[in-house]
């Protein structure tokens, strides 16, 4: 009987993120955040076949370039529709990968599905599996090399380390941070050997493998393949920051920290009620540290707030009230947050005061419970706490972005389901249904709105506007008027603009009469009506 019920748990999980993909929907041929620069070498793969980029980026996309490109195979050829859906199934397969971690864990199939369905339907990871951003991608293979990474520990198998590297190689293809798993894993064995010497000589051969692997690519690869000059030296500008300034960079990551450490906290709220046994156990609830807690947090909450940096820190996919950022011109270059829902200030203030607790006690919960963690249990998270050590050294070199952490996030989430003790009863899984709910419909909402922006710029076509004459968005103006050597104007959009007589916008602008207005519906806020604008500016 409980071996039926499991399979219907995972048949159910399994339809869950088919139905959540049918209703959210991959319709419309029409770029995403930064997606662009990387469907670009796409296109060019699959229509002349050549490898050629446009943009000036930091992932290596070299491996989600092929990904991409066997998902354009499908009818139609390049679009970028099948490039989400590559993305989607990118993301399954992640999700199929924490499943493994968890029962090579020795989890049963209960917590092992809910652990998926966190990371699945957390906001970041469920909101990015539908666009060609990189960040899924590379959390896929980075979480079957950490499963690779399990079995080797367990096993001590030539066959799994071999398959752990292969896959490590993969990873730093897609993004450089991968090429940080070799030595995460070498570093777990010198403290595992108690820092003997041949532990210290994998660590060495580890290091000297990785920066083999870094530089072949850098030096040798990314010329022969003629794509050099299109990469930030994101490796040479942090060395460099960090030697003209080290305290301001050390004060820099001290605050990105406190950042991490909250949204942390946010990212890890549907676990709570499965963890309450456990923290009750810490002694943290009790009176006196309670109030302490509360007291502490309130005070960082309000420095905070002081200083005007308010959750969710003007992040990139967590923005605003919803997800995505909102990259046309009147709120994101004017200003004019009026023109698109705004949070209620009290709800955000108390989402991150909650955040803040939540952080805290899973802290006091995570550093009691490391000390008597299972011999298997300690040695794949120290070998993930050293991956995680090394990203945050080198993950925002030019800003700091929410999604730079979600590699945390999924650490986090793995780590504590690992404590969890009993998945029932059913009320438990409320709060995980709220953020799977939010999800969903924010996600939808994105893709709505950009779908209603996709007509305005077809409209405007019809009627012989062509993209040099418009500023229609980043992403259009990104994929569409890319220019190696822009020319930013005062009081224009940075981004590839030449001249912004047209404007497409969430809103009226100041200067700017309305042409016509496209709906769509924003289902996060109880389907409410809104719309996309066609502007024209008006004679002055």
């Amino acid at each position: 009987m409980m071996k039926k019920n499991a399979w219907i748990s995972t048949g159910l999980l399994c339809l869950s993120w088919i139905a959540a993909a049918l209703l959210v929907g991959f319709r419309g041929d029409f770029p995403l955040n930064d997606d662009w620069q990387y469907a670009y070498p796409v296109q060019q793969l699959v229509e002349q076949g050549q490898l050629k980029m446009m943009g000036y980026f930091s992932p290596n996309i070299l491996l989600q370039v092929y990904w991409g490109a066997l998902f354009c195979e499908l009818p139609g050829g390049f679009s970028f529709e099948h490039l989400r859906i590559s993305t989607w199934v990118a993301a399954g397969l992640g999700g199929l990968a924490v499943y493994q971690i968890l029962r090579s864990l020795g989890k049963p199939q209960s917590l092992a599905l809910l652990g998926t369905s966190a990371v699945l339907f957390s906001p970041m990871y469920f909101h990015l599996s539908f666009s060609f951003m990189t960040d899924v991608p590379f959390l896929a293979v980075v979480l079957w090399a950490a499963w690779a990474a399990l079995r080797f520990q367990q096993q001590r198998s030539g066959g799994w380390l071999a398959l752990f590297a292969g896959l490590s190689i993969l990873a730093y293809l897609n993004r450089q941070p991968g090429v940080l798993l070799l030595p995460a894993l070498a570093g777990w064995y010198v403290l595992d050997q108690r820092a003997r010497l041949h532990s210290w000589v994998w660590l060495l051969i580890s290091l000297l493998a990785a920066a083999g692997i870094y530089l072949g690519y850098e030096r040798l690869a990314k010329p022969a393949l003629g794509i050099a000059d299109n990469f930030l030296p994101v490796s040479d500008q942090l060395l460099g920051e960090l030697l003209a300034d080290p305290l301001h960079n050390l004060s820099e990551m001290a605050r990105r920290a406190l950042k991490s450490w909250v949204y942390l906290g946010f990212f890890s709220l549907p676990l709570i009620p499965f963890l309450l046994d456990p923290i009750r156990r810490t002694g943290i609830l009790r009176t006196r540290p309670l109030l302490v807690v509360l007291l502490a947090n309130g005070v960082l909450l309000a420095a905070q707030y002081a200083v005007g940096k308010n959750f969710p820190y003007g992040g990139n996919i967590l923005y605003n009230w919803g997800l995505g950022p909102e990259l046309l011109a009147d709120v994101y270059t004017l200003g004019l947050s009026r023109n698109t829902p705004q949070y209620p200030l009290p709800l955000m203030v108390g989402t991150g005061y909650l955040s803040q607790l939540s952080a805290t006690v899973l802290s006091v919960l995570a550093w009691q419970r490391w000390r008597v963690l299972q011999p298997s249990h300690r040695a794949f998270f120290t070998f993930l706490l050293l991956l995680n050590a090394g990203n945050f050294l080198v993950m925002s070199v030019t800003a700091f972005f929410d999604r730079y952490i979600l590699l945390s996030v999924l650490s986090a989430l793995l780590f504590f389901t690992t404590f969890v003790e009993k998945p029932k009863p059913l009320r438990r899984y409320l709060l995980l249904l709220v953020f799977g709910l939010f999800s969903l419909l924010a996600t939808r909402d994105y893709l709505a709105w950009n779908r209603a922006r996709a007509q305005a710029y077809e409209w405007l076509q019809e009627k012989g506007v062509g993209i040099r004459q418009m500023d229609a968005g980043y992403e259009y103006n990104g994929w569409y008027n890319y220019q190696r050597e822009r020319q930013e104007v005062p009081g224009q959009s940075w981004w590839w603009v030449n001249d912004d007589r047209w404007m497409i916008a969430f809103g009226p602008v100041p200067g700017y009469r309305e042409l016509q207005r496209f709906p769509f519906r924003r289902w996060l806020w109880a389907g409410q009506q809104d719309d996309i604008f066609v502007l024209e500016r008006q004679e002055r």
